[in-house]
């Protein structure tokens, strides 16, 4: 059966509610803007004369450069979610815009609340040759004003055994499982041969270190320092996830460097795991049906993780900062 794109309804339904959106957005400024010009501003500031037309002037013209900020913004995505959709057609795969209400899976699901997270621009290949499925999460940690928003684009790769749950966490760059509220407990780090200790953190659960080094050898090891050494990765169950920071994949060099990294981390970790089966796993029945990738022990499926303790900190005197600058500004001023 040749795969379903679903291009035609994606694209279609993209435009009007941009357009609503921009109308809603102009709107609900421009009643503002009457507001503050007309009444806060002559009334409430007793401003008249130049000085009132200058901030009147300002007023519009502020608006006027924030409403267009955002009409180009909304082109701009409208025009990259049309080439991503052209992309899937062409390259045989499924296209969603939305898939929200799907569990992805891994730690950011495990770490994030449901509404402080998304999930758009599905492209799923998992009947291509080199399966796989993708897509951009965005994701809030931290709370009120010490919140922040992180958009990573995630891939999964199947692979045909269960193993233990390994992390590896690029020391290069913020990646995603570097931005999560939590991290693996320093005791569950592994120190490997060679400089690759310096490159990525690797976590492991306790106990599964021997399972880890039947993974990482050192040829792996060698394949992602040339090929992921600025991302994360982590396997759970039967996945491997790749987190890449945002990208545009309608640029060619950047489609063509995420397609490649998937290529080689299919075919490697594939090659590692194929055999792998847990030792301290309860044994099956011996009439049961196997599966392809036999249980895991339970111990071997989570990693002890700590609150990280900057982003609290952050989130507790972010607050206190506007507080913190007008009594400097009084203790000034005399």
């Amino acid at each position: 059966m040749a795969p379903q794109h679903h291009t035609g309804s994606a694209g279609a339904s993209g435009g009007a509610p941009a357009v609503l959106l921009l109308a809603g957005l102009s709107l609900a400024y421009l009643g503002i803007a009457a507001v503050v010009a007309l009444y806060l501003l002559p009334v409430g500031f007793g401003l008249h004369g130049t000085v009132l037309l200058a901030a009147q002037l300002a007023v519009i013209l502020g608006g006027a450069l924030l409403v267009g900020t955002t009409a180009t913004r909304i082109r701009r995505h409208q025009r990259q979610r049309a080439a991503l959709i052209e992309l899937a057609g062409a390259s045989g795969w499924r296209y969603r815009p939305d898939v929200g209400d799907r569990l992805w899976g891994g730690s950011i699901d495990e770490q994030i609340d449901r509404g402080n997270r998304t999930a758009t621009d599905l492209l799923d290949a998992r009947d291509a040759e080199i399966p796989f499925d993708s897509v951009e999460r965005t994701f809030v940690t931290g709370d009120g004003e010490g919140s922040t928003m992180h958009t990573v684009r995630a891939v999964r790769i199947p692979l045909p055994s269960e193993v233990p749950r390994i992390a590896l966490r690029s020391r290069r760059g913020a990646g995603a499982l570097s931005l999560l509220p939590r991290r693996p407990r320093g005791r569950t780090e592994l120190r490997l041969e060679g400089n690759f200790s310096d490159v990525f953190e690797v976590s492991v659960p306790a106990g599964s270190e021997t399972a880890a080094l039947y993974v990482l050898t050192p040829d792996l090891m060698a394949v992602l320092l040339d090929a992921s050494a600025d991302l994360d990765l982590e396997l759970v169950d039967s996945t491997l996830h790749v987190y890449f920071p945002a990208l545009d994949l309608t640029r060619p060099a950047e489609l063509s460097r995420f397609l490649t990294a998937i290529a080689v981390l299919h075919e490697r970790f594939g090659r590692r795991t194929l055999l792998y089966r847990d030792e301290a796993a309860e044994p099956l029945d011996p009439e049961a049906v196997r599966r392809a990738g036999d249980t895991l022990a339970p111990r071997a499926r989570h990693l002890e993780t700590r609150t990280r303790g900057v982003p609290v900190l952050a989130a507790v005197l972010t607050p206190l900062v506007p507080l913190v600058i007008a009594a400097v500004w009084l203790f000034l001023a005399g």
